[in-house]
């Protein structure tokens, strides 16, 4: 089961409820989670030994300009404006790339891969009492926490078994990093 704490505001005692309830439940079945990745405070309350940390991010497109004839169809591709043809330059703007692969996809000459620009760290780790948790912390200054809450969902929610519960810590307001918190919750 997936349970989500969650609030339109602030303040209101959302990582508190999670982390009470996750307390209550067995710890040798129950995972917490905090998407809360612009300001996760779980573990003040539970003081996990983190085990690991991994770099998180979204994956930008790499030009190689002696491949490309600059024909334009990744421009057209891309909602976003993060790439764009100037006569004979193609420019990428990394900090608007949603990390979709679309231009890779359409460039008829290979022009373009992939490479991962970090936004983020997942860390996971034990509370005293043996539970599982695991925590999304979005760099500084990166404006799009949904990427790194998607990866810290997929990431940890797949580790758990038939009959676990997970509780989710939910960032606050009614944005997309809340929905994609959301998404799954029971």
């Amino acid at each position: 089961m997936r349970i989500a704490v969650a609030s339109g505001k602030g303040g209101t005692g959302k990582t508190t409820i999670a982390t009470s309830l996750a307390l209550a439940l067995d710890p040798n079945s129950t995972l917490l989670i905090d998407c809360d990745v612009e300001a996760p405070n779980s573990h003040l309350y539970l003081k996990p030994e983190f085990i690991d940390s991994t770099e998180v991010g979204v994956l930008v497109p790499v030009v190689d300009e002696s491949q490309c004839t600059h024909c334009g169809r990744c421009m057209e591709v891309c909602e976003f404006h993060a790439i764009t043809v100037i006569g004979q330059n193609t420019l990428v703007f990394p900090e608007l790339c949603h990390g979709c692969g679309s231009c890779m996809l359409v460039c008829p000459e290979n022009a373009i891969s992939e490479r991962l620009s970090v936004t983020g760290n997942l860390e996971n780790g034990i509370t005293a009492t043996g539970m599982a948790f695991g925590r999304g912390v979005l760099d500084i200054g990166q404006p799009m926490a949904v990427p790194v809450i998607r990866q810290l969902k997929n990431e940890f929610i797949a580790r758990t078994s038939l009959g676990d519960t997970v509780i989710v810590d939910v960032p606050p307001g009614a944005s997309c990093p809340v929905v994609e918190s959301l998404r799954g919750a029971d």
